[in-house]
């Protein structure tokens, strides 16, 4: 891992996490409540439930190399998938759930994927996606100094 990663977020909070993303009745909101009532801090709870839903959806529809993430004054960073722990740890989960189950939970957490929705959007309104790149995730909420400051 880069000396640069943040702090994996606790077990406790991943299983948690995951848990409320795999069902289809809890909206983020609910999901936020429950773990910072967990003790979660918010820089945390936020980490792990932009990038679960990434992870899970980039098992299956294949791996950027990259996400992009902004800096306080609006710079642009272009950053390395493996900077993120919780990325990783996501995707092996998901590599699992995917061939073990259980699928619902998995096809929860997918639908939360903002590039699958993409994708998905793309499809609907009848693009033609053959030869198309898939460039990583820009993270809106979470800042590039996140990755840069460790």
């Amino acid at each position: 891992m880069d000396p640069r990663s943040p702090a994996m977020p606790s077990a406790e909070a991943f299983e948690l996490a995951l848990t409320m993303l795999g069902q289809e009745g809890v909206d983020e909101e609910q999901a936020e409540r429950a773990l910072l009532a967990l003790g979660s801090e918010h820089w945390q709870m936020r980490r792990l439930l932009v990038w679960l839903p990434e992870a899970f959806a980039m098992a299956l529809i294949g791996l950027p190399g990259t996400f992009t993430a902004s800096d306080a004054q609006g710079d642009l960073h272009e950053l390395p998938l493996d900077r993120e722990p919780v990325f990783a740890a996501g995707l092996q989960r998901a590599l699992v759930m995917y061939h073990e189950g259980p699928r619902a939970a998995f096809r929860a957490i997918c639908q939360r994927s903002s590039s699958l929705n993409a994708i998905d959007n793309a499809l609907n309104t009848g693009a033609d996606l053959r030869g198309a790149a898939l460039s990583g995730p820009e993270l809106l909420d979470i800042p590039a100094e996140t990755y840069l400051a460790h």
